[in-house]
């Protein structure tokens, strides 16, 4: 009786670890991503920066050389 029980709890395992598993689906095949190429910098990002901190803060403090508006 021992026996029997076992060899159905054996054949009910093996049955639910097959039918959990299911080959109909395509399985999904990883695809490598391509980067792309990184924008182009802002413009002030190309503007010339002065060596200290002192000369860039007079720079950007200094009074414009063109006028604003014109008379």
């Amino acid at each position: 009786m021992l026996n029997a029980t076992k060899l159905c709890c054996v054949a009910a395992l093996l049955l639910l670890m097959c039918g959990c598993q299911s080959f109909s689906t395509p399985r999904i095949q990883p695809v490598a991503a391509t980067c792309l190429p990184p924008p182009a910098p802002s413009a002030w990002f190309m503007q010339p920066v002065e060596p200290n901190l002192t000369q860039r803060m007079l720079n950007e403090l200094s009074p414009s050389p063109m006028p604003a508006t014109k008379d």
